[in-house]
């Protein structure tokens, strides 16, 4: 996604079935094709308009974002991402836009003020039961995959767990905020490397009652090249309350 600085890149939806096929038979009668997420929801971040569905969350991210996404109130709905607004009678499911941010924070976290992140008592109550249950050899091979990246040894998968746990908790309940020129915005406490599931603070899986956040996209959207490395995004929360 390229654009510039307070510019819309995306609009997010989440849609049942119904409005799915509706929306579906609208764009193909505008000749307009929508794509589908296969593998990965935020694939769908890659083409002008497209969808992902449910069982999408449980392929590649079925111990880190499919816990949030079956534990929210979207479970169970379809995800629309779209570069231009839908038409009115999908305002009512519009959940975040997405823009580019020129935030840069002062600093992160040390290691211990992101344990203390991780242990947030607000935060653990609101935790799915199933988040980063990954086999143990399934984490070894995330951190293996991580040291080759950098070029140099990562650590342990426990510490990496902590925190991307860590990133998650400042969001449900912030203890680092950006100034006034970015609304006071919880943002991710982490470099991408060290962040997974972007898509629960993204796509508002985590249910915030902020006016909006400023996310980093986690190492699997900068895999599948939906999202920049190390890039601030002000993810704007569309009240329905």
């Amino acid at each position: 996604m390229v654009a510039n600085e307070n510019e819309i890149l995306k609009y997010c939806y989440w849609l049942d079935d119904q409005s799915l096929a509706m929306l579906k038979k609208q764009m193909e009668g505008k000749g307009v094709e929508m794509g589908r997420a296969e593998k990965n929801p935020c694939e769908a971040l890659k083409i002008n308009v497209a969808h992902a569905e449910p069982h999408t969350w449980d392929v590649i991210c079925k111990h880190d974002a499919a816990p949030w996404y079956h534990a929210s109130e979207h479970g169970g709905k379809n995800l629309v991402a779209s570069s231009f607004p839908l038409e009115q009678e999908y305002e009512q499911f519009l959940e975040t836009t997405i823009e580019l941010s020129p935030f840069k924070p002062e600093r992160l976290p040390s290691e211990e003020d992101l344990k203390q992140l991780a242990l947030d008592e607000t935060y653990l109550s609101r935790q799915p039961e199933d988040w980063g249950k990954f086999p143990a050899e399934m984490g070894e091979a995330i951190v293996e995959g991580l040291s080759k990246m950098i070029g140099k040894p990562f650590g342990k998968f426990e510490d990496l767990l902590r925190t991307w746990t860590a990133v998650h908790a400042n969001f449900v309940n912030p203890r680092y905020r950006a100034g006034q020129e970015c609304m006071e915005a919880p943002y991710s406490v982490a470099d991408t490397t060290r962040i997974s599931s972007c898509c629960v603070e993204i796509f508002n899986l985590v249910d915030t009652k902020e006016k909006a956040m400023l996310v980093r996209p986690c190492i699997g959207a900068v895999i599948v090249n939906v999202l920049k490395r190390d890039q601030y995004y002000l993810v704007r929360v569309v009240s329905k309350r």
